[in-house]
């Protein structure tokens, strides 16, 4: 039997026991909310909140019965994801309300069914703190305030759970400023004035992921092109954060993945502020489950190999990235019918996921010296600053209780072993 077979083979057993295990059924959703453009005179231009809308797309689409993307995506983006610009819709108020109006009427019909329909809300973008101390973010042809959140997107809505991702001007100090902040009171404070505690204590189904920053630009890394905070979401949900292995990724372990993936960022602007809060309704709920869709493949990196890892696919676009501990095994979910890279420093293995529920072993791929030119001491500096402590059981174990939280279930426990 080949090396780490038993292991290949407890990742089918997994994915296959998460996926008949749901019952009553959950039934997916996503909708993505990108703009670059800022209603304050003072927001510059972002870069890369097209790109990062697009990305979230791409790993909701597999998940969900359906995702609506709301922006406007620039050439280079509409370039490394061709097709996807048809079905966009310009980031306003109008497409908004049709879009909220469309996904609300199908998850009625789902709960009439007995499911459980699940909205992410996501948007990627400009925040602001106004004059009377209430939150918003910038839409094309206006801000959405808290109150009309509130009024439009949580009140109404007909998700048995509904999972807010607010990732507005990163709050990350790294290589490119993601647009200028507003002069005034401090900014983390108008991201969380987007939800008043108070508020949400009234919607137990509403969990909530919150990026936000002092009074200090806040950051993109056009290395990646994307926004450091929602690259460090999106390698945590496609399974970089699940620590015990059961093929699903919560608040707390998503929470325990962006404070690893961060704790390396010495300078202050690079410290993370978040806000991650899960559905009083079930703390446990988990924000994303790998064996949850049949359109996906699986990249398996056992327990033997550790240390700074990413996949990069055949775009350039780096999709997924973390930092190892030895001793845990994981399971990374990806795209069909891309060639990919898996990547660390001054190596790298190629390999390909053509099938659905395919599983591919990186213990047994074939490593090379890498391609890929360095782009620069000065960026590779402060690069390698994220992600340069190691994440799994033992971070999960001492991050938890630097809290005062005791898991809900035993992380110790994995649930593949080799």
């Amino acid at each position: 039997m080949p090396p780490h077979r038993p292991l290949v083979l407890g990742v089918l057993l997994l994915l296959a026991g998460t996926t008949a295990s749901a019952a009553p059924e959950q039934v997916h959703y996503a909708l993505i909310v990108a703009s670059n453009t800022g209603t304050h005179p003072s927001q510059a231009p972002l870069r890369y909140a097209d790109d990062d809308g697009a990305r979230y797309y791409e790993l909701f689409a597999p998940r969900s019965r359906e995702v609506v993307l709301l922006s406007v995506l620039d050439a280079e983006t509409q370039a490394l994801h061709p097709g996807l610009a048809a079905k966009t819709r310009p980031p306003t108020h109008p497409a908004l309300g049709a879009a909220l109006a469309r996904l609300n009427a199908r998850m009625a019909e789902d709960r009439a069914k007995g499911a459980v329909p699940v909205l992410t809300f996501v948007f990627v973008g400009h925040g602001k703190r106004g004059a009377a101390g209430e939150g918003s973010v910038s839409l094309l042809d206006g801000p959405l305030t808290r109150t009309q959140l509130y009024e439009r997107v949580v009140s109404p809505s007909k998700a048995s759970f509904l999972q807010l991702i607010v990732d507005a001007c990163d709050s990350y100090f790294f290589v490119h400023s993601r647009g200028a902040l507003p002069v005034g009171p401090a900014y983390v404070d108008a991201v969380k004035g987007l939800l008043g505690n108070r508020e949400l204590e009234r919607f137990p189904q509403v969990g909530v992921v919150l990026s936000t920053s002092s009074e200090q630009e806040s950051q993109e890394w056009s290395a990646i092109r994307s926004g450091v905070f929602s690259h460090m979401v999106r390698s945590a949900l496609s399974g970089a954060g699940d620590v015990n292995g059961d093929g699903k990724v919560d608040y707390a372990e998503l929470r325990a993945f962006v404070a690893a993936a961060s704790q390396g960022t010495d300078d202050v602007r690079g410290q993370p502020n978040v806000f991650i809060q899960p559905p009083a309704l079930n703390r446990a709920f988990a924000l994303t489950d790998l064996g949850d869709a049949a359109s996906l493949g699986y990249l398996m990196v056992p327990s033997g190999l550790a240390g700074r890892l990413w996949v990069e696919d055949s775009r350039g676009l780096r999709v997924v990235e973390l930092h190892k501990e030895r001793e845990r095994p994981l399971v990374v979910a990806l795209p069909l019918g891309r060639g990919y890279y898996l990547r660390s420093s001054g190596r790298e293995a190629p390999f390909a996921i053509s099938r659905a529920s395919e599983v591919v072993d990186a213990g047994g791929l074939p490593w090379h010296d890498a391609s890929v030119a360095a782009r620069g001491a000065a960026q590779d500096a402060m690069r390698d600053k994220l992600f340069s402590v190691p994440f799994g059981p033992r971070f999960y174990r001492g991050y938890m209780a630097s809290l005062g939280i005791t898991p809900s279930s035993d992380e110790a426990d994995a649930v593949l072993v080799p």
